[in-house]
């Protein structure tokens, strides 16, 4: 039976080289703060733009069916229309205004109309947002 020597293979540091180390972890635990720190609010920014482009298009489609529901009247009988809050919090409302229009050879174009449409969401009393279409309608039926 042969018995060989331990040979022990444990590194030994020298004096001073264990501040080192420390050093290390710390900074790698700063890097990793700081790249964590920086993909949330990456991310943050990323939802409050989503969001807020969500609006924008429930906004869009309050405004053009209040368009729609008020350009496609045969006769306009009233000047300004209020649309009840819809499911999605948005208001609407629509003005309607006759307007003197000439073309290029100066001939006025009769029974025309301006139809302003307005709409927004609030989040309780404060508004978020704010947006408005218009566009020009002839009703020779009308007499605003």
């Amino acid at each position: 039976m042969k018995i060989r020597p331990t040979v022990s293979h444990a590194r030994t540091a020298a004096p001073g080289a264990g501040g080192f180390v420390l050093l290390e972890i710390v900074m790698a635990l700063g890097l990793f703060a700081l790249v964590a720190v920086g993909m949330t609010q990456a991310l943050d920014q990323i939802s409050q733009t989503s969001k807020l482009a969500r609006q924008e298009a429930q906004l869009m489609r309050a405004m053009e069916s209040a368009l729609a529901e008020v350009m496609h009247q045969p006769v306009f009988e009233q000047a300004s229309y209020s649309f009840p809050e819809s499911d999605d919090g948005v208001d609407a409302t629509a003005a309607v205004q006759r307007v003197e229009l000439f073309t290029e050879d100066e001939a006025l174009l009769d029974h025309m109309y301006l139809i302003h449409v307005e709409a927004w969401i609030k989040d309780g009393s404060e508004e978020i947002l704010r947006r408005s279409i218009e566009t020009y309608v002839y009703s020779p039926n009308s007499n605003l």
